[in-house]
């Protein structure tokens, strides 16, 4: 589960897009504003690689993704109030806490995307959409770290079962406890008939 967590919170880190201004052309005036006779360019350098019906689906496609999220969230949530774990119950209610705010800032962005999307905005949409996958990728990390409050991986089948098979070659004594030894006691003869 820890790598889990590591694997997605790199994900976000080297996915995160970052969106630099372009350098001002030379005679004109530094500080972000435009000189007395120029304009500045502020448009995105960046040409999305996705078309609008891509960006849409995959948008639905990380709003389903955080909607499981919260649901697992929430069931934990049951888990450590059945338990009577405050411990678990804190960190538990903390991430669906977060996670419920960046499923509503998911909402948000989401219908910010529909609204650029229908004006052709091109930089808009990308921005939005890039919001969307670093939100989505933060409620993956909280629901990994939800996990791990409660202490449940994953992969959890069921509780553990111990089956011994011992070979029936072994002997049935213990040989860390020798025995009393016997010793045998043979009778002299009689020494004289004597009387």
């Amino acid at each position: 589960m820890k790598t889990l967590t590591k694997l997605i919170t790199g994900t976000l880190l080297v996915s995160s897009t970052v969106f630099a201004q372009p350098s001002a052309p030379a005679g004109t005036a530094s500080g972000g504003g435009a000189s007395a006779g120029g304009e500045v360019d502020i448009s995105v350098g960046q040409k999305p690689t996705l078309t609008v019906d891509e960006m849409t689906s995959q948008a639905r496609q990380y709003q389903q993704s955080m909607t499981q999220v919260l649901q697992r969230v929430q069931v934990l949530q049951e888990t450590a109030r059945k338990q009577k774990d405050i411990i678990k119950l804190n960190c538990v209610s903390d991430k669906l806490v977060q996670a419920k705010v960046n499923a509503s800032i998911a909402d948000q962005a989401m219908t910010a995307l529909q609204e650029n999307i229908a004006k052709a905005d091109e930089g808009g949409r990308t921005h939005e959409f890039t919001r969307l996958t670093i939100i989505n990728q933060k409620v993956l990390v909280l629901g990994a770290e939800a996990e791990n409050c409660i202490g449940e991986d994953l992969t959890f089948v069921g509780a553990t079962r111990i089956d011994v098979e011992v070979d029936p070659n072994i002997p049935n004594s213990d040989p860390t406890q020798p025995g009393i030894p016997v010793a045998a006691v043979e009778r002299p003869p009689a020494a004289s008939t004597y009387r």
